[in-house]
């Protein structure tokens, strides 16, 4: 008993002994010396102040000077116990909410007031920096302007701090509710020069901070007049915004880079030298500025902002791209022998974002020798690289003029497939939107997809599924089959709205493999949010009533379910528009036997609206009687003011002309494919087209009597179109000389018109030979959420 009692007592000595000098010493320290550093410093032990604990001394370790990354900000300073206390007390006082309106000026004065001399101190503080916010966000514009002067030399440690960068971006936004008040309008820019001159000093340690970034944004926003609710859109842009906007084809002016001018510069001066100072400092350190991924904020949004201004932009993606040793030159800005240095900006994520933003914004010059300088002859390998292919992308949908989009497609066209097997389809329908934004190349850009879709020895009737699941049929190109529950792709689904822009003339196998596809399938693609987009993209082209139709009817019996989906519920919208009135009655048959399911869903009060669902369940015989009235008053107004659904110009040559005898297909005298014969198309056989000037020539004496009507009758005058009217189709000669359609015309022929005469043109109420109205109104929109 006595051995056993004297090896417990050993053991328990050898347990203190390492407990004070052994493996965990560290657990030992007092708790003054708990959560310090060796400098009495609050915070995490460091491993060498463990080490040294333990040792007596630190191990040797290497220290690098990384420039690269921002200084350290300063320690904070501790506020006074009376102070804190203070503000505690004015924090309970704004808290509850028993202070009147007149008061609160006036407290805000008094605690700004009190806050002189310690605004560094109180807004790095944690806690007292949320009351500093709230005071910030309820004073007056004289107590916010002392304040900012106040803090102005501290203002780049405030703006990099974690907690004060808060406090900054509330006062820039304070400033910003003042800034369309005249009257204030020298006071505010006082104070923005005050500060833009401090900040310049340490640009660049401001610009590299990750809260310093967002701050110095918010000030060069607030500088150049940004409005407040669109201060958002000038941050960081997500990058799906930014692949929404190149595959877009509809009408924009890409000389101005795509990002508009549509703000007043309210402090233009003090933009301008913030601009100035900021890149005459930053550009000895612009190597590891255009990498660093904060800095690169900074740098894209002076773009972005100076957009409209092409003399400073050229200066700034000179210095940008060529560093500060290069000069201006009237000629060759950009030469080959900076094309290893552009390049090289492609490896990196920042940098290769920030030469997307100089492609989108530059000139027009600027852009012909970026094109052709620098990128020409090296697309593909750009196209195929992670981070250069968003470049590749900028640049196709940046194109200025057809010939460039022309000298892109020759060198990316026979690449096409290439493209998708590596999985940079974005770069293919950045091409595709670009071709049909300048009306130029779209056959051969249709062909060049149609082949990369497809194998070699498979015929092409499943192109349209391929395109849709784009991301499986890359894995599985030769064992690919229709997965069941599987998400379409956003790319595949984006590039079939593209081409379904496009003339039908070059897209009938596209047309072909849609129609042709099976019921289950169309079905299954109406359900996707992707695939239903593609369907409502078919049913808005110029394609034949009769095809369309022959769409719709493949999703009988599957309404109700389509319209109990938020998505696909715009879908059955578009299909009832397209129908006709037996179609129509069928949609609303399945509705009405879920209407009360429909109704309990956000977007069911609607979509039962729209098709006026209540009217077709309480009177079946008139609800087709007005549905009958709408769409002849359609018509009708389409053929005075628009062009009539369903006709488009078209071309005799088929598709597959030049497809080196690929896939071809017999057509009839209309143009047409055998495979529709049972479907007419609207033909315009002696209308021609110039595809690559995007100009159509017409033939006035050959024009059928519908086609004279139409838009290029549209042309000529109104008086004269009025005077004529009599002999015009679509005007009854009922004898009645206050026809309505007559007073169409006459509003028409009007330069001017007031508020009412718009809305009487919308809400034109169309007599029809019993004397029934036909009210033409302006259909409820609702708008779907991208």
């Amino acid at each position: 008993m006595v051995e056993e009692k004297e090896k417990k007592k050993k053991g328990k000595e050898k347990r203190h002994e390492k407990g004070q000098f052994g493996k965990h010493k560290e657990r030992n320290l007092s708790y003054k010396e708990k959560g310090r550093d060796k400098d009495g410093n609050k915070g995490k032990l460091s491993r060498d102040s463990v080490k040294e604990a333990k040792f007596g001394h630190s191990k040797p370790t290497l220290t690098y000077a990384d420039s690269s990354k921002p200084p350290p900000s300063a320690p904070r300073k501790r506020v006074d116990p009376e102070t804190a206390k203070y503000f505690s007390e004015i924090t309970n006082l704004l808290e509850s909410n028993t202070v009147e309106l007149d008061d609160i000026s006036a407290i805000c004065g008094n605690a700004l007031e009190e806050a002189r001399g310690k605004e560094l101190e109180l807004t790095t503080d944690p806690i007292i920096s949320r009351t500093i916010q709230k005071l910030l966000e309820s004073c007056d514009l004289d107590q916010l302007c002392g304040f900012l002067r106040g803090c102005a030399e501290s203002f780049p440690i405030i703006a990099t701090d974690g907690v004060g960068s808060h406090v900054a971006e509330t006062a820039i936004k304070a400033l910003a509710k003042h800034m369309y008040d005249e009257s204030s309008i020298s006071y505010i820019e006082d104070t923005l020069s005050l500060i833009c001159k401090i900040v310049a000093k340490d640009s660049v340690s401001v610009m590299q901070s990750r809260y310093g970034s967002h701050v110095l944004r918010s000030l060069l926003c607030l500088c150049k007049g940004v409005p407040l609710d669109r201060l958002d859109e000038f941050h960081v842009t997500k990058r799906s915004d930014v692949l929404a906007t190149r595959v877009s084809s509809g009408p924009n002016k890409p000389d101005e880079g795509k990002i508009r001018n549509e703000f007043e510069n309210r402090f233009e001066s003090v933009f301008k030298f913030l601009v100035r100072e900021l890149v005459d400092r930053a550009k000895y350190d612009m190597a590891k500025l255009r990498v660093d991924q904060f800095s690169s904020f900074v740098l894209q949004m002076v773009l972005r902002l100076s957009v409209g201004n092409n003399e400073e932009l050229l200066y700034l993606i000179k210095i940008l791209l060529c560093g500060p040793d290069q000069t201006l030159g009237e000629e060759n800005i950009i030469g080959s022998e900076q094309k290893d240095d552009i390049m090289a900006l492609l490896e990196d994520t920042a940098s290769s974002h920030l030469l997307e933003v100089i492609i989108e914004v530059a000139p027009e010059n600027l852009y012909h020798e970026l094109l052709t300088e620098i990128f020409m002859g090296s697309l593909f390998v750009i196209s195929s690289h992670y981070c250069g292919n968003y470049v590749a992308q900028a640049l196709i949908s940046s194109a200025r003029n057809s010939n460039q989009v022309t000298q892109i497609l020759d060198e990316l066209g026979e690449k096409v497939k290439d493209l998708i097997k590596f999985g940079k389809s974005g770069v293919v329908a950045s091409l595709l939107a670009a071709c049909q934004r300048l009306e130029t190349n779209r056959r051969e850009c249709c062909q060049a997809l149609a082949e990369a879709v497809t194998g070699d020895t498979e015929s092409n009737n499943n192109m349209i599924e391929h395109i849709l699941y784009l991301d499986s049929f890359i894995l599985e190109m030769s064992t690919w089959k229709w997965p069941s529950g599987e998400k379409m792709s956003v790319l595949g689904c984006l590039m079939l709205q593209t081409i379904f822009k496009y003339p039908k003339q070059y897209i009938r196998l596209f047309i072909e493999n849609l129609v042709s596809m099976e019921d289950e399938h169309v079905f299954q693609t109406a359900k996707d949010s992707g695939g239903a987009r593609v369907i409502e993209a078919f049913l808005s082209s110029h394609i034949g009533a009769k095809i369309k139709l022959k769409l719709i009817a493949k999703l009988k019996g599957h309404f109700g379910d389509l319209a109990m989906n938020a998505s696909s519920s715009f879908t059955v919208e578009k299909c009832f528009t397209e129908s006709n009135i037996s179609l129509k009655e069928a949609i609303c048959g399945e509705l009405l036997d879920i209407r009360l399911d429909i109704s309990k869903a956000r977007h069911g009060f609607h979509l039962l609206r729209k098709l006026d669902i209540d009217g077709y369940a309480r009177q079946p015989e008139q609800w087709r009687v007005r549905q009958k009235s709408k769409e002849t008053a359609y018509r009708e107004f389409q053929a005075v003011f628009g062009e009539p659904r369903g006709e488009e110009i078209k071309i005799n040559a088929s598709y597959n002309e030049n497809h080196n005898g690929k896939q071809k297909h017999d057509y009839n005298a209309d143009g047409e494919s055998k495979k529709f014969n049972h479907v007419e198309m609207p033909s315009d056989k002696k209308q021609k087209t110039n595809e690559k000037d995007g100009n159509h020539s017409y033939d006035s004496s050959k024009m059928s009597k519908k086609q004279k009507v139409g838009k290029p009758l549209l042309q000529k005058s109104a008086n004269k179109f009025i005077s004529n009217s009599t002999n015009t189709p679509f005007v009854r000669q009922s004898g009645k000389k206050d026809s309505a359609v007559s007073e169409l015309a006459q509003l028409a022929s009007k330069s001017d018109l007031t508020a009412g005469e718009v809305r009487s043109l919308f809400n034109a109420s169309l007599k029809n030979e019993k004397g029934q109205s036909k009210n033409f109104k302006v259909p409820f929109v609702r708008k779907r959420k991208r």
